[in-house]
């Protein structure tokens, strides 16, 4: 973790910072990985648009939340916002001009909310918009001038509200000249009459008025030039149709709702036929009719159909005579219809159909009636209950490409169900039953290109399934158990780019035929597998880029390692319930290119740092549950090129984050999930998800604590990081403010006090030694000691030692001839000093430059005050001004008030100065009074 220096930083950082969902991990919301202008906030219970949100977005999505009003503030700044989704909310009142800055937004979701009207300023702004949803509120009035704004407007879906007026559509279309698909479906129109409109459609192509209560459709001129699909509701009995020729003939689409309850006037719904002629396809679905025998005719009538799409209708049995008029389909599709059988020759008559679809009824075999059928191209039974298929029921459909039989109750499938398929290139029977092999039946699929057999129970492939199957890029065999593939099954399959299957406990499979598969997937159900085979099955497959492994129970594999080798080429591994106890450190040495890794739902994975070493180039990471509890063998992984960590489901408490600052590139983290501890551990980890720029931390405030529990169910990003720093920021401000103390008084102390300080230095020094000698009782050993700077040494030897000495017979201590050799320069200094009974000074300006001439006259003026005593004499030999003495500020104060012997001044009279010194040497060791004559000044 981080000193408590940065702590402190961290806090001021913190309290410095603007609101907290300007930082990169946004409140409630979070930034798309691969689009950094993307934003979503959907499903986060959130009130109001969340603040602070980046203004450079383009798209923002408010998907799902709590949201009842807009506000003119919310959208302030997005000028660049393309695509804004607010559907689902509680959104009741949008306040005028709230989307006048959103003038690059193309398209607006604003559906499943509580809007009731659109005033005149609700759209203010949105001069580019060209799509608009407002579908699933409760709109039942839009005012006049409403839609203004729009007139980019191609898209508007004002279906499920309360639309009652067809004033309202006038309203709308009116300003809206570039509109193209029109949806006011489940609205309470009663009427839609052209006549009221007072412009034409001129460029709509799709009008949706399914689900309203019409009782009156009037059409008349050309009102709808482009008019392509129309929607229409379930039409009552005396609803009055009034459509003149030709208004309706662009019309290729048409879709008719029939509710159940609603008795179907067939006349009524001729005319609607015949309204539309020139339709090409048509859907009709809910219908009350037991049997529809006379409407599906009736359809058929319209003399330019070609595709007729019966849904959720009641055919219990196709009979011949159903769809006798329907000759020229190509396209016929009957869902959900409860049907259980087709009479033999009930498509007899469809000699173009091409695409035949009977999805979701209740079917046990394929229906004769489609043998022969040479026309069609595709063909689905899928959600049926067939349970056999005979080598008979395809025959003869030569132009086949796609055949769905997926969601049946099939047991087996042999070649001869195939025969005379050459062309089929698409073969679905996913979710059956299948249990045997599958036979080989490659000789008549040679062009087959996808074959999807997941979820059923394939047990055995033998040599030579596929063998003849050269055409096949995408193969699944994906079975609810495993599967015993035979060596050599998958010979033939040289074009092959994604398999899926599930191996046996004993054998995965020989994949040496596949030169260009790209992409396997395998299933595998069992915890341990035998590898004792050959190898050489994992050899050439360096076309491999994606590898994934999903485990039915938690093992780990020993041919991992063999498997790996062989794909050199890898970008993407993932693996799902694969778990070692220890993975080798250099398990992804063979796979240096590898861009994506996932372990995932592993709880017994460990790892080392080493394990990541090789994959310098890995881009995505995704750790999901793996009981992964500290993150700190990313710190030395060297993934330095990593832009995504997933991490979620795990158990980390504590996060370090420092250990991201390793992952350079890392801008996307999810950590969703965790437990984690709020507590101060946690302090500087929330700092970083709130102050950093470059690392998204998805959901980020909705992270949850787990402990302690005081805190358990509360915000991770709630917790109050401030009380971790306030005793550490206390010592801190303690610790600052004395720092800043001490340096202001060391600075004036220096400037000012700082030769007090010295003195008062040596003055402690001098009261120890004197207290010292003093209960030592030893006598004075010399008369003088003589402090002088050596350039005066010729000075003192020639006047000062001859006079003093031989003349007047006091005995002197000098430096360099009484000094004790190996003793300290300053001991010996305090010896001489205590050591005489005085201390004559030979002042000159090298003596005042002279250090330890300097100490010498310190330690003397200390033992004058300390002692009281006149011990210290004062000779000049140089006439020496105030100025000059004022750095020596002893030296000068000890001139001030005290008389000196000038040298200088004595020339002419020296037997008179040698007589004042004499005197000195003779009193008493009292201060000097000032009316003393021996303390006069001599000149």
């Amino acid at each position: 973790m981080r000193s408590q220096s940065t702590f402190l930083f961290s806090l001021f950082s913190l309290l410095l910072q603007p609101h907290v969902s300007l930082f990169y991990s946004l409140q409630n919301c979070t930034i798309d990985f691969d689009d950094h202008s993307q934003i979503v906030c959907d499903h986060n219970k959130l009130t109001s648009v969340p603040p602070g949100l980046p203004k450079t977005a383009t798209s923002l999505s408010v998907f799902d939340n709590d949201i009842q009003r807009i506000r003119q503030t919310d959208f302030k700044g997005f000028t660049r916002l393309q695509f804004l989704h607010l559907g689902m909310n509680d959104l009741s009142h949008i306040e005028e001009g709230a989307f006048s800055d959103l003038s690059a937004v193309t398209e607006i979701m604003l559906s499943f909310n509580e809007l009731t009207a659109l005033t005149d300023n609700t759209f203010t702004g949105l001069s580019n918009l060209t799509s608009l949803y407002l579908n699933n509120n409760k709109i039942y009035s839009v005012s006049q001038y409403a839609f203004r704004p729009l007139k980019e407007l191609q898209i508007l879906d004002m279906g499920s509200n309360n639309l009652v007026q067809i004033s309202n559509i006038i309203n709308i279309v009116t300003h809206c000249p570039a509109i193209k698909t029109l949806s006011l479906h489940f609205n309470q129109l009663t009427s839609f009459e052209s006549n009221l409109f007072p412009t034409h459609f001129l460029n709509l192509t799709q009008l949706d008025l399914q689900s309203n209560p019409l009782k009156r459709f009037r059409v008349h001129g050309n009102v709808f030039p482009s008019l392509n699909e129309l929607r229409l509701p379930a039409i009552m009995p005396d609803c009055d149709w009034d459509v003149s020729d030709r208004s309706l003939t662009r019309v290729r689409s048409l879709i008719v709702e029939l509710e159940f309850g609603i008795q179907v006037n067939l006349q009524l719904y001729k005319s609607i036929f015949q309204s539309v002629n020139k339709a090409e396809s048509v859907y009709l679905s809910y219908s009350a009719l037991e049997s529809p025998e006379g409407l599906l005719p009736l359809t058929c009538e319209i003399p330019t159909l070609q595709k007729l799409d019966s849904f959720l209708n009641i055919i219990r049995i196709l009979n011949e005579t159903l769809l006798q008029s329907c000759t020229n389909l190509t396209e016929l599709h009957l869902k959900g219809n409860s049907m259980s059988d087709l009479s033999d020759c009930s498509l007899c008559m469809m000699k173009q159909l091409t695409r035949l679809s009977i999805e979701s009824n209740e079917l046990s075999k394929i229906p004769t009636t489609i043998r022969n059928m040479s026309t069609l191209t595709y063909l689905s039974f899928e959600q049926n209950l067939i349970t056999d298929l005979h080598c008979s029921d395809f025959s003869h459909l030569t132009s086949l490409s796609e055949l769905n039989l997926n969601s049946n109750r099939i047991s087996s499938l042999n070649s001869c169900m195939f025969k005379g398929l050459e062309n089929l290139k698409i073969l679905q029977v996913k979710n059956n039953f299948i249990s045997l092999q599958l036979d080989s039946f490659g000789f008549t699929l040679a062009h087959l290109t996808h074959l999807n057999a997941a979820e059923n129970s394939l047990r055995w492939f033998q040599k030579g399934t596929f063998k003849s199957m050269q055409s096949l890029v995408e193969l699944n065999l994906k079975s609810n158990r495993y599967s015993i593939v035979d060596n050599g099954a998958f010979e033939g399959l040289t074009n092959l780019k994604t398999l899926t299957y599930s191996p046996s406990y004993f054998y995965i499979g020989d994949f040496t035929s596949f030169k260009q598969l790209e992409k396997l997937i395998m299933f595998v159900f069992y915890s341990t597998l035998n590898t004792t085979t050959n190898n050489d099955f994992f050899f050439n497959m360096s076309s491999l880029h994606e590898l994934n492994v999903i485990v039915d129970v938690s093992t780990c594999f020993t041919w991992t390692r063999n498997l790996l080798n062989s794909i050199r080429n890898l970008r993407v591994l993932s693996f799902e319930n694969y778990c070692c106890m220890v993975f080798d450190d250099d398990m992804f040495i063979v796979s240096p290119k590898l861009l994506r890794l996932q372990f995932i739902n592993c709880d017994q994975f460990t790892h080392t740092s080493k394990l990541f070493h090789p994959l310098k180039d890995l881009n995505v990471l995704d750790l999901t549950n793996d009981n992964i509890q500290s993150l700190d063998f990313l710190r030395d992984a060297n993934l330095t090129k990593v832009e995504k960590l997933i991490l979620k489901d795990n158990k980390l408490l504590v996060i370090d984050e420092t250990v991201f600052e390793t992952l350079t590139s890392l801008k996307h983290l999810d950590l969703s999930g965790n437990p984690f501890a709020c507590n101060c551990s946690n302090a500087g980890f929330i700092d970083w998800v709130i102050r950093n720029k470059q690392v998204q931390v998805v959901n980020a405030f909705q992270y949850r604590c787990s402990s302690p529990p005081s805190e358990e169910g509360n915000f991770l990003l709630d917790f109050n990081v401030q009380s971790c720093w306030e005793f550490t920021g206390f010592l801190c401000f303690i610790s600052s403010s004395a720092l800043v103390l001490v340096t202001l008084l060391s600075s004036f102390t220096y400037h000012f006090l700082r030769w007090q300080l010295v003195y008062g230095y040596y003055l402690l020094l001098a009261f120890l030694y004197d207290s010292k000698k003093r209960r030592q009782g030893c006598p004075y050993i010399y008369d003088a000691f003589v402090s002088y700077n050596v350039h005066d040494e010729d000075w003192v030897y020639r006047e000062l030692l001859p006079e003093l000495e031989r003349v007047q017979g006091w005995r002197l201590c000098l430096h360099h001839r009484d000094f004790q050799p190996g003793k300290p320069i300053i001991e010996n200094i305090t010896d001489a000093i205590y050591s005489s009974r005085k201390t004559l000074c030979v002042i000159s300006r090298r003596y005042l430059q002279s250090e330890w001439c300097s100490q010498e006259i310190q330690m003397a003026s200390y033992r004058l005050f300390d002692e009281q005593k006149d011990v210290l004499i004062l000779l000049f030999l140089e006439e020496i001004s105030s100025n000059q003495l004022s750095p020596f500020y002893r030296m000068r104060k000890l001139v001030k008030s005290r008389t000196y012997l000038s040298w200088t001044q004595a020339r002419n009279h020296r037997g008179l100065f040698w007589e004042k010194v004499q005197r000195a040497l003779e009193c008493d060791n009292e201060p000097a009074d000032s009316h003393n004559p021996l303390t006069a000044n001599v000149y």
